[in-house]
């Protein structure tokens, strides 16, 4: 087998070893309302702070012009300088519409099927649960690579004010 070969089987076999623990975390930032402007923002923010330091991820809090937590950044660094790559997902969804149109309610984080239902269950939440696992990964991994990773979860882009990637961005490290 080629290096290539081996590498992508090696990536295939992290994500089968991931999978569970994707799914799970992306059930539960479902269960968490965090309709962009209408709920608020700190349950599912914490949802995923834990999640980050139970697997030994450093983040920093983002806050927004009026003091709320708008966001987290996760920044996993290898052995030497190098590129530094931006993995970004929101962790707000889109309204609920009319719930009584919904098989399941927009909270529900229920497999059936094989579908996951819920808000968020299929982009934003799904990406953010991913792009956390890929963060841990590189991490347990990084004296094998260079450059670094930055792992953005911001709220407050439903509304359209993306108040989570304004404060990183607005930040001076950035």
């Amino acid at each position: 087998m080629t290096r290539v070969g081996e590498q992508a089987a090696s990536l295939g076999a992290a994500a089968v070893e991931d999978r569970a623990s994707v799914l799970e975390l992306v059930r539960n930032l479902v269960q968490i309302p965090s309709r962009g402007g209408i709920d608020p923002y700190d349950p599912v923010l914490d949802c995923m702070a834990m999640w980050l330091d139970a697997h030994g991820l450093g983040y920093r809090r983002l806050t927004g012009r009026g003091g709320a937590t708008v966001g987290l950044a996760c920044e996993v660094t290898g052995s030497a300088p190098g590129p530094r790559y931006m993995l970004d997902a929101c962790l707000d969804t889109a309204p609920f519409g009319d719930t009584s149109a919904w098989t399941r309610s927009p909270t529900s984080g229920v497999i059936a099927d094989g579908w996951l239902h819920g808000r968020g269950s299929s982009d934003s939440k799904a990406g953010a649960a991913i792009f956390a696992h890929i963060a841990a990964r590189l991490e347990s991994a990084a004296s094998r690579w260079a450059g670094s990773v930055v792992l953005l979860l911001d709220v407050d882009e439903h509304t359209g004010a993306f108040g989570g990637a304004k404060a990183f961005f607005e930040e001076r490290a950035a």
